[in-house]
């Protein structure tokens, strides 16, 4: 069972990455002094162009890259490693899927890996299996699959393996407009039944109105931070064609038509 949301809050203090420039020997920084408060719970973005760090910020936390300096905490636990409390939906779900593994075995993979029993990977994949809306497809392959379809089978996988926190690195970004909008829909509608915490990445302003409770601004790199969040009190299904969504989706554009 998931922990309670309070329980999974991320503290970040004066967060940065760097890099040192090989020939002049300088420092660039990629993030700097990012502060930052994600209750446990919460569906929060991370909003910015190409470029800004979005996605190296989302790797520091899922443990993948390590931090330069400050702190980013769980809870009371510095993160310096991967841990099975964190996981992440990548952008392209054809490289974390195995071609050779059926939707049925690629989500079970990771239940495997830990050696629980066959019956309850059976019980644990059918429930992600039909939250994700793939009832019916589980002997299937993923080249038999569309992209939409995959990153369903990508979403369960990681939520079989139950982590407190899903880390969502453009998830939907090489989809068809048709496609994203539905998995957008399903997104809030397993993370209001699941109560996960999640961070997710975007660069488009409309997805990040359409998601999250709060938005974070990320400047332009380098040496990039956040420098604004928006609270979302927009009630689910949102509607883009409503004045108040209007409304904030202008005050987070002129962010960036400076």
């Amino acid at each position: 069972m998931s922990l309670p949301a309070q329980q999974n809050t991320i503290h970040i203090e004066a967060l940065r990455k760097s890099y040192n420039e090989q020939a002049s020997g300088d420092v660039r920084y990629i993030i700097k002094d990012v502060n930052l408060v994600i209750k446990g719970g919460e569906f929060f973005i991370l909003l910015g162009p190409s470029g800004c760090g979005k996605s190296t910020l989302l790797n520091i936390i899922a443990g993948f890259v390590s931090k330069s300096g400050g702190h980013l905490r769980i809870d009371d636990v510095e993160v310096k490693e991967p841990g099975k409390d964190r996981a992440v939906v990548f952008q392209q779900a054809d490289s974390s899927l195995f071609p050779w593994l059926t939707v049925r075995e690629n989500v079970e993979f990771g239940l495997r890996m830990k050696k629980t029993p066959k019956p309850e990977r059976r019980r644990i994949s059918d429930s992600f299996i039909g939250l994700v809306g793939l009832t019916g497809h589980e002997n299937k392959f993923p080249k038999e699959l569309s992209g939409g379809m995959k990153q369903r089978v990508q979403l369960a996988r990681v939520l079989a393996g139950d982590p407190a926190i899903l880390l969502m690195d453009e998830p939907f970004g090489a989809l068809d407009a048709m496609t994203r909008r539905t998995m957008q829909k399903e997104l809030i509608r397993i993370w209001r039944e699941t109560n996960k915490t999640v961070i997710f990445v975007t660069h488009d302003i409309q997805e990040a109105l359409l998601l999250g409770q709060r938005i974070g601004i990320m400047s332009v790199g380098p040496s990039s931070n956040i420098t604004d969040i928006y609270d979302n009190p927009l009630s689910f299904p949102r509607d883009e064609a409503s004045p108040e969504f209007g409304e904030l989706y202008n005050q987070i554009q002129s962010h960036f038509a400076r």
